[in-house]
């Protein structure tokens, strides 16, 4: 095996989860060419993701695209997004095997097929890996162990302290205010209270940075003005020029307090310690929602399970949660 085309999603945070898929088919054949289609919002993290050497773009002209993944003369492709149109496209080039998940109906159109139903106590992301170590072992590869940290910008860490203005013994605390998707908003006067209780219950000094996308600029201001006349030290993220410099300065984190998944899930590429507020489902969101931090570093808290409550995040137990984060920092150097 020399060239492995791998199809992947088309958000940000569907890839991120994908990361420790590509570790494995890396770690385990470090020789290998491995390439992955996506679309064009995900580029610039295929292109900054270690495991993957080269990207080709979904520009939606399935003609030209067939005939550019036929060039390349991929001994394999793993499609971990199945979709009848990529049926369609692969169809036309003569990749020797082709491996894809056992759901939809298309799936016996394929010769190789493996299941990727991860269990409900792991995270989505386990869905990735379960197809690649099918791979793997289909072709007597060793699975390699996972490493505790996916993307490591160690040597950029004191960089981008200093970018937030991280004094010596501070805890520099990230929080992404804003919509969880298809959770409910968490409400910008618990988001303030828990900053208070944290900043309060923490032995070392809080700095508090606020960080958000274009809409969510005056969310951030509005927590900012609240805590204004307190002495809690509190900023707006830095803008940075592009999503991926703000990705790899998340490394500079003490932790990452969010609702919404996709910052989280960046931040635990790093193996940031994160917060994740969560819809309450019988779905447990919160745990295939998780992030890829190490499960010592990973908190979630959900409002009750219900129709009526579970999308309610006031209902979220706040000081629970600043006192489980208080009494994390606390024990970290």
């Amino acid at each position: 095996m020399k060239k492995i085309l791998v199809i992947k999603h088309d958000k940000i945070g569907d890839f991120v989860l994908t990361w420790p898929a590509f570790y494995l088919l890396k770690k385990a054949m470090p020789e290998a060419t491995i390439d992955v289609f996506v679309a064009p919002v995900v580029e610039s993290f295929a292109e900054a993701c270690p495991y993957v050497d080269n990207t080709i773009i979904d520009s939606k002209d399935d003609a030209s695209i067939a005939e550019q993944i036929a060039k390349q003369n991929y001994d394999a492709v793993i499609i971990l997004l199945s979709e009848f149109r990529i049926y369609k496209i692969l169809n036309k080039s003569n990749i020797p095997y082709k491996l894809v998940p056992k759901h939809n109906w298309y799936q016996y159109l394929y010769k190789h097929r493996a299941s990727n139903e991860y269990l409900n106590s792991e995270g989505c992301w386990r869905g990735a890996c379960m197809l690649v170590e099918h791979f793997l072992t289909h072709h007597g590869y060793a699975i390699p162990k996972l490493p505790d940290r996916f993307w490591d910008m160690s040597a950029r860490k004191e960089h981008w302290q200093e970018y937030y203005q991280k004094l010596v013994n501070e805890k520099l605390i990230f929080i992404h205010p804003g919509t969880g998707g298809s959770s409910g908003c968490v409400p910008v006067d618990k988001l303030v209270q828990l900053m208070i209780n944290i900043d309060k219950l923490t032995l070392s000094a809080c700095h508090f940075v606020l960080t958000f996308n274009g809409s969510e600029l005056e969310l951030a201001k509005e927590i900012k003005t609240l805590l204004a006349n307190t002495a809690i030290k509190v900023s707006l993220a830095k803008p940075l020029d592009n999503l991926i410099d703000f990705s790899e300065s998340l490394v500079a984190a003490d932790m990452f307090i969010a609702g919404s998944t996709g910052p989280l899930h960046i931040a635990g590429l790093h193996n940031v310690p994160t917060v994740g507020f969560y819809a309450g489902r019988r779905s447990t969101p919160h745990i295939r929602w998780g992030t890829l931090s190490e499960p010592s570093k990973r908190f979630a808290y959900t409002p009750p399970v219900g129709k009526r409550t579970g999308r309610n995040m006031a209902l979220i137990n706040f000081d629970q949660a600043s006192n489980d984060i208080a009494d994390f920092l606390n024990k970290q150097s």
